[in-house]
């Protein structure tokens, strides 16, 4: 996912840009700065997004990693 896609839905579980800046307790004006690239967010705000949006940053070489372990133990578990 890339920002554009965590910004998207974000917004689309506020159902509009309005909503999302009354959760993120940014003005309207303020958060469409922020989308268009004329102000830079805040670390304050880009977590409360990711919080509101339902995602965390994960790194993905550890859960690559998670993942072949699983795969490996059902292939064990299904003696393949």
């Amino acid at each position: 996912m890339d920002f554009a896609m965590l910004l998207h839905r974000a917004i689309e579980k506020a159902g509009k840009q309005e909503i999302l800046a009354a959760e993120l307790g940014l003005a309207s004006s303020a958060l469409s700065r922020r989308i268009s690239g004329e102000v830079g967010w805040q670390e304050k705000e880009l977590n409360s997004l990711l919080e509101y949006a339902g995602c965390k940053i994960v790194d993905q070489a550890e859960s690559k990693k998670k993942i072949e372990a699983l795969k490996e133990t059902l292939r064990i578990i299904l003696g393949e």
